[in-house]
C-alpha cells in the first residue's frame, strides 16, 4: 500500500499530518547534521546517537550524516552559517554549544550575528548542567583555595561555558581563575589538563561521563561547582552557581546565564525552512527519543535522554531573549561579556 494511499484510508503513519510533496522530498537525499563542537566530545556522541536512528522517521528514509564544524569560539560560527549559510531546505540540521542562545544578548561581539528565535528547533535531547573541574595536580583543590591562588582553566570561546563558569566564580565570589582561549572542544581541554598546560576545564559533566570516564574511576578529576537550576543527582555535595550567588538581581542573572542548559543538545533548522519538512522532522525527533533501539544505545554510551519538543524550544528561546535589562546587564558583567 502507498504511503499516500494509507493515509487516505486512515491508518496511522507519521507522515500523514503533512503534504505529500513534503513527505516525498526527503526520499533518496542525504540530511547533514552541523556540530559546532569538537570531535569526540559528548555533542557529537549524541549527534551521531541521532543519526543513527532519526533517518528511519522520516518519509524516504533519507541518510543522515554528522559533519564537525569544531568549537573554537563557542560554536559561534556554526550558528551564523546556519542562519545565513546553508540552504533552507531542511537538508541541513544544526547543533551548537547551548550559551549560544544567551550569546545573543550577553555578547556585544554575537549579537546580531544570528536570531535564535527566528531558528526553528526540532527538539532537545537532554537538558544540561555545566560545571568547573580540575586536575589532581591543580595547585588549587576547592573554590577557596581558588580565591587566593592563580589557577589556568582552558576554553573553547567567550561565549561556551567553559568560559562563562569560570568567569562568573570570579565575579560572584572571587576566584582567581586565568582563562586560557582556543582549545578546540572537551577532547582538546583533556588533553590540555593531561600534559600539564591547564589545571581545569568546564563544559558539561556528561562529556567527563561519556568520553573520559577513567578520570572518574581513577579519580583524576574533581568538580568544584555545577551551572544548573538545580545539583546535578550525580553530584549531589557539588554547589550550583546560583547557590553561591547573594540577592535577588545576582540570582535572577544568574539564572539567565544557567537557562542556556534548556538549549544542551538541541537541533535545529534556519529561519525560511518550509514549514512542512520542519514539522515532518520535529516529528522524526519526537519519534525517535521513544524508539527502543535508540534508548538502548543512549543507555549503553551512558547518555542522558531528557527530551523536549521544538515547540517549547521555541517559546523557551523568545523567553530567554526577552529577559529583562537589569538581568542582561548583570549576567553580561558576571560572565565578563565584552
Amino acid at each position: 500500500m502507498s504511503l499516500r494511499l494509507a493515509c487516505l484510508v486512515g491508518i496511522p503513519l507519521l507522515s500523514c499530518a503533512v503534504p505529500a510533496a513534503a513527505q516525498d522530498f526527503f526520499s533518496g537525499k542525504s540530511i547533514s547534521v552541523l556540530v559546532g563542537a569538537g570531535a569526540g566530545g559528548s555533542y557529537d556522541v549524541y549527534a551521531r546517537t541521532l543519526a543513527n536512528h532519526m533517518g528511519r522517521y522520516i518519509p524516504g528514509q533519507p541518510s543522515i550524516v554528522v559533519k564537525i564544524a569544531g568549537g573554537v569560539g563557542g560554536g559561534v560560527a556554526t550558528a551564523v552559517q546556519m542562519e545565513h549559510s546553508v540552504a533552507k531546505d531542511g537538508l541541513t540540521i544544526g547543533i551548537v554549544q547551548q550559551t549560544n542562545v544567551t550569546s545573543q544578548i550577553t555578547e556585544d561581539e554575537v549579537k546580531g550575528r544570528y536570531d535564535v528565535t527566528k531558528w526553528h528547533w526540532i527538539g532537545n535531547m537532554a537538558p544540561l548542567r555545566n560545571m568547573l573541574g580540575v586536575w589532581h595536580t591543580a595547585p588549587t583543590q576547592t573554590l577557596d583555595e581558588a580565591k587566593k591562588i592563580e589557577t589556568i582553566i582552558g576554553a573553547t570561546g567567550r561565549n561556551s561555558p567553559t568560559y562563562t563558569v569560570p568567569a562568573a566564580l570570579n565575579q560572584l565570589i572571587g576566584t582567581k581563575y586565568k582563562i586560557v582561549l582556543g582549545y578546540n572542544g572537551a577532547a582538546d581541554l583533556n588533553l590540555a589538563m593531561e600534559r600539564g598546560e591547564i589545571h581545569g576545564r568546564g563544559a558539561n559533566w556528561i562529556s567527563v561521563v561519556i568520553s573520559a570516564p577513567q578520570y572518574i574511576a581513577e579519580k583524576k578529576f574533581k568538580v568544584l561547582v555545577v551551572d544548573g537550576l538545580t545539583r546535578d543527582p550525580t553530584l549531589p555535595n557539588v554547589p550550583t552557581l546560583l547557590e553561591l550567588a547573594q540577592g535577588e538581581n545576582e540570582k535572577a542573572a544568574v539564572r539567565l546565564i544557567s537557562a542556556s542548559g534548556e538549549f544542551a543538545r538541541a537541533f535545529f533548522v534556519p529561519p525560511g525552512t518550509p514549514p512542512e519538512r520542519v514539522a515532518i522532522l520535529r516529528k522524526a525527533f519526537d519519534a525517535t527519543m521513544k524508539d527502543a533501539a535508540f534508548l538502548a544505545e543512549s543507555e549503553k554510551l551512558k547518555m542522558d535522554i531528557e527530551p523536549s519538543d521544538g515547540v517549547t524550544l521555541d517559546r523557551l528561546a523568545k523567553e530567554i531573549i526577552n529577559s529583562s535589562p537589569q538581568a542582561i546587564a548583570l549576567a553580561k558583567e558576571l560572565i565578563g561579556s565584552k
